[in-house]
């Protein structure tokens, strides 16, 4: 940095004294085609689960049309009051009686709501449905119709209002996170001016750390990921804010994690100093865009469903359900094939550690009303948490859950691909025994010979298994007592039963591999 600045001193300048030259987006593009080798520029646009398409760059042309405001100014996209304060602990809230009973599969009879405007506070619990699998759009749009719901069955709308506190919980997509309380304020503007609330009839927001992208593998990971969450509800400027300890999945939360889980919002007023600013996100073109995109297709889904006949008719009709439903599959899938990383989980998996699991509990209710389908809560650690409980359980019965993996060729060569697999196999709690760098065939069918694994894979360079071709199946399938041969990678060859590649469903594949130990096979 000194050379450079002495550079500038010696030519005449002051590094103070430079600028930047501007540049135009369409040079900005050039420059990133030729830093991306051959790749199109679309492989830098990625999408979320809202179905909204992220883009690389963002300029002022992407918040065109978005309405600039101050903190406590409509429609409140940047804070509903013009001081913003940090966030408070914990609120005791009171029980929603729609997203607990949609959690138990009842919709509450009129009864149970007969003296629900007579509490300190309304609870609006979006959790429910963010644990079923729900992203924010359809968070915010079930928020805003339950509120409806229990604003039409009151005498006086501003006073229940006055008692609202909507709570949400905040996942691991830091920006979207952001954007949604951001958006559930704007939204809420637009609620004020539809229903004719008075300027004052504001709900509180209350915040929770995600209980979803908890696991109980690691689960040190978990402070980090509960942090993150943490660090995006306090610059979305809300009012209440409760972060879980990192070990309550596994149903053991010590004084010593309740101590970690207090402490992650005063490092962050504390030692951040978030309590010094209001909405620091305001102003950035991608957050701004996030936000206004994000609103739009909530108020959209807030509308469908309000035609429909309210959040009464849509849970009735199973129609919110089946929809949130759907998402929650995708984000099973992207954990699946790892397009979705849970650091200790589906990646990096640590074999070492003792691993504590705990059963599920169905919450059952004895709220009155009419059955409806339930919403099903589940982590995304789970599928992947039975697996390696799953290859635990086999090796309490005396069985050893080992592989072989076959390296062809110079370490060199077969190791990118004998690491991955490795890290593959890991996560399903399935140790990898590694032969010795193997030039010949003979190596390999001697390395075979020694061992009886069920299942082996074989792993090198594309030129490698060129070069050993279709000779090393046939040996090895003399043999292997007919264990298992896969490759890793795409190579076409005749006699392996499959492979393992980047974009597998690993969960599917693992669960496979397992069998074999339980006296299956695979299919």
């Amino acid at each position: 940095m000194l050379q450079i600045e002495n550079d500038f001193i010696k030519r005449g300048g002051s590094m103070k004294e430079q600028t930047f030259s501007a540049v135009t987006l369409e040079e900005w593009k050039q420059a990133a085609q030729l830093s991306l080798k051959g790749k199109p520029l679309s492989s830098l646009y990625t999408k979320t689960a809202e179905n909204i398409e992220l883009k690389p760059l963002y300029t002022k042309t992407d918040v065109k049309g978005v309405q600039s405001s101050l903190p406590g100014e409509k429609p409140f996209t940047r804070g509903f009051y013009r001081l913003g304060t940090f966030p408070k602990p914990k609120i005791e809230l009171a029980i929603d009686p729609v997203s607990e009973g949609a959690a138990a599969g009842i919709f509450p009879s009129k009864e149970v709501f007969e003296h629900i405007h007579n509490q300190s506070n309304i609870t609006i619990n979006t959790v429910p449905y963010h644990m079923a699998g729900a992203n924010a759009v359809q968070e915010l749009a079930v928020a805003l119709s339950e509120a409806v719901f229990y604003m039409k069955m009151a005498a006086n709308k501003n006073e229940t209002v006055s008692k609202m506190i909507v709570h949400f919980a905040a996942g691991p997509r830091f920006f979207t996170e952001i954007a949604k309380i951001r958006a559930f304020r704007t939204l809420w503007s637009a609620v004020m001016d539809v229903y004719e609330l008075d300027e004052q009839s504001k709900p509180a927001i209350s915040v929770e750390t995600s209980e979803q992208t908890l696991s109980a593998l690691d689960p040190h990971v978990n402070i980090l990921r509960t942090g993150s969450a943490a660090f995006s509800a306090v610059l979305s400027n809300i009012d209440y804010l409760h972060v879980l300890p990192f070990n309550q999945v596994t149903g053991s939360a010590t004084e010593l994690s309740e101590r970690i889980a207090r402490n992650i919002p005063l490092i962050l007023k504390h030692e951040a100093h978030l309590d010094k600013v209001i909405d620091p996100a305001g102003g950035s073109y991608y957050i701004e865009s996030l936000t206004n995109e994000i609103g739009r297709m909530a108020w959209d889904e807030f509308a469908r469903i309000e035609e429909a006949g309210g959040i009464e008719y849509a849970l009735k009709a199973g129609m919110i359900q089946k929809e949130i439903a759907a998402v929650q599959v995708k984000r099973e899938k992207e954990i699946a094939i790892r397009k979705q990383l849970l650091i200790g989980t589906n990646m990096y998996a640590n074999m070492t550690e003792k691993n504590e699991f705990t059963q599920q509990k169905t919450k059952r209710s004895n709220m009155k009303g009419e059955k409806i389908v339930a919403l099903t809560p589940k982590r995304l650690a789970e599928p992947i948490e039975q697996l390696r409980q799953k290859a635990a359980a086999i090796e309490q019965t005396g069985k050893s859950v080992k592989v072989g993996i076959i390296c062809l060729g110079k370490l060199k060569t077969n190791k990118p691909r004998t690491d991955y697999i490795m890290g593959i196999l890991a996560v399903g709690g399935i140790q990898s025994v590694l032969s010795e760098n193997i030039e010949t065939v003979k190596e390999a069918v001697q390395f075979v010979e020694m061992n009886d694994f069920p299942y082996y894979c074989i792993c090198g360079a594309n030129s490698t298994y060129e070069q050993f071709g279709l000779e090393l199946i046939e040996e090895l399938r003399k043999v292997s007592r007919s264990a298992i041969i896969d490759v890793a990678g795409n190579w076409q060859v005749t006699g392996v039963d499959g492979s393992i590649s980047a974009g597998d469903d690993i969960v599917e594949k693992l669960l496979a591999l397992l069998s074999l130990f339980e006296g299956g096979s695979e299919q």
